[in-house]
C-alpha cells in the first residue's frame, strides 16, 4: 500500500446495505458540502467486488470492504471521478481498472486503464447501458440482485437535497439540488438531444424489474424507481 493513502481519506459514512450483494458508502470532498457515493457489488459470476467511483476509506472500513470479497474491478465512471482511483490501484495491484471508451484518454491522465467498461463488464454479468441523447461521457450500469435489477448512474442524474453553506446556496441557485433528475449544468455540458434522452429514460421506466437506482451524488431510490425515472424524463422539457 502506498504511503499517501491516508492523505486521500476524507470524512465518510459506514457501509449501507442496499441489496443482497450491493453496498454504498457516502463520502465528502475537500471543499464544499456535496456528497459522493461509492457503490460496491459482489459479482455472482466470480465472487469478486465491482467498485464504482471509489472512495478512500479509513482502515476499519477498508477491512469491511475486504470482508465482502476481493476487490476485482474498479470502474472509473467518467473523466471527472478519478480522485482516489490511483491509490486504489496502488493498494490492490491486481485490481482491473475500467472506464467507458469515451473516458479512457482523460482517466489515463491519472492511471493506466486495463480495459473498457463496454468490453470487460458484460462477460462478468454487469450490463452496460448507453444512454441515448447525451454526449459520450459516461455509461449506466445494471447490476443483478435477488429482487430485480439495480441501476447505477453517475453525473447524468442527481438526487440531492438542498445543501448547507454558501456552496449549497449556489448549487440551489444553479438548479443542482432539491429534485431527482438532470441538473442545469448537466443539460449544458452533457445533453445532446433532450427528446431522445427523455425517451430513453421513459423506456427504462417501462421495465417492471427495477428495484434500486443509485447515483454518484445524492440519495439512492429504492421505492417506485420507475415513477422517479418518468419524472426525471418529464423535467427535461
Amino acid at each position: 500500500m502506498q504511503s499517501n493513502w491516508s492523505t486521500h481519506v476524507l470524512p465518510h459514512s459506514d457501509f449501507t446495505t442496499l441489496a443482497d450483494n450491493i453496498w454504498q458508502v457516502t463520502g465528502s470532498l475537500k471543499h464544499g458540502h456535496m456528497p459522493r457515493n461509492m457503490v460496491v457489488h459482489k459479482m455472482p459470476s466470480t465472487g469478486g467486488l465491482w467498485i464504482h467511483s471509489c472512495i478512500a476509506l479509513n482502515e476499519q472500513r477498508m477491512a469491511t470492504l475486504e470482508s465482502f470479497g476481493e476487490p476485482e474491478v474498479l470502474v472509473v465512471p467518467n473523466g471527472m471521478h478519478r480522485l482516489d482511483a490511483k491509490v486504489y490501484k496502488d493498494r490492490y495491484p491486481n485490481l482491473k481498472v475500467v472506464c467507458p471508451k469515451a473516458a479512457v484518454q482523460k482517466v489515463e491522465e491519472k492511471l493506466k486503464v486495463d480495459g473498457t467498461s463496454e468490453d470487460v463488464l458484460p462477460p462478468l454479468g454487469v450490463k452496460v447501458l448507453n444512454p441515448d441523447g447525451v454526449k459520450p461521457f459516461e455509461l449506466v450500469y445494471e447490476l443483478p440482485t435477488n429482487n430485480g435489477a439495480a441501476l447505477v448512474f453517475t453525473d447524468l442524474l442527481f438526487n440531492l437535497d438542498h445543501l448547507p453553506g454558501f456552496d449549497g446556496l449556489l448549487m440551489r441557485l444553479i438548479g443542482s439540488t432539491g429534485f431527482f433528475g438532470m441538473t442545469k449544468i448537466g443539460r449544458m455540458l452533457l445533453l445532446r438531444d433532450a427528446a431522445k434522452f427523455s425517451s430513453w429514460l421513459s423506456a427504462l421506466a417501462s421495465r417492471a424489474d427495477l428495484s434500486l437506482l443509485m447515483v454518484a451524488h445524492g440519495k439512492e431510490i429504492s421505492v417506485d424507481v420507475a415513477n422517479h425515472l418518468r419524472n426525471a424524463a418529464s423535467r427535461l422539457y
